[in-house]
């Protein structure tokens, strides 16, 4: 499978499957391919023109598979990438709480020699940890607006690649 210089999403949806609709919003919307981590994604993320990364959020983080994906991705690349995510309270409040869920996963990118183009996120129904003693948060999403914020998001972001 190829992605013929297009739009390559690597997505570790691992608990809900929260964070693969939101993957598979943004392919749908660029003509582009889903990916697990691992050898095929490697494959094809050589040759992808875009490629986007994302997951659920784990204590502050993308999923560890993500993160050894990226880490794994060859330097110097000179490539665009985008980060996208899910998580219970979503990515505005804990930013203005001075934490960022992306950084990880975009300083290693950024490392590598990819240019960061967007990043993305939205809540996802979440019970994970202690929201799950609570029936979990964010029920209902990603909801049809977070979907199609996510098809907008990558539509604008092909328009700029």
């Amino acid at each position: 499978m190829t992605a013929s210089r297009g739009l390559v999403v690597v997505s570790a949806s691992v608990r809900r499957g929260n964070t693969r609709k939101v993957a598979d919003a943004i392919a749908s919307a660029t003509s582009g391919i889903v990916l697990e981590p691992g050898a095929a994604a490697h494959e094809t993320v050589r040759d992808g023109a875009l490629l986007g990364l994302g997951s659920g959020i784990f204590f502050g983080s993308h999923h560890d598979s993500l993160l050894s994906f990226a880490q794994s991705l060859p330097e110097k690349v000179s490539r665009a990438a985008f980060l996208f995510s899910t998580s219970g309270t979503g990515y505005e409040m804990p930013r203005k709480l001075g934490r960022d869920y992306h950084r990880k996963l975009r300083a290693i990118l950024e490392s590598k020699g990819y240019k960061m183009v967007g990043e993305f996120a939205c809540k996802g129904f979440d019970t994970y940890g202690p929201w799950g003693k609570l029936g979990g948060i964010a029920r209902g999403h990603p909801d049809a607006a977070d979907l199609d914020r996510a098809r907008l998001f990558a539509a604008s972001l092909m328009q700029r690649v």
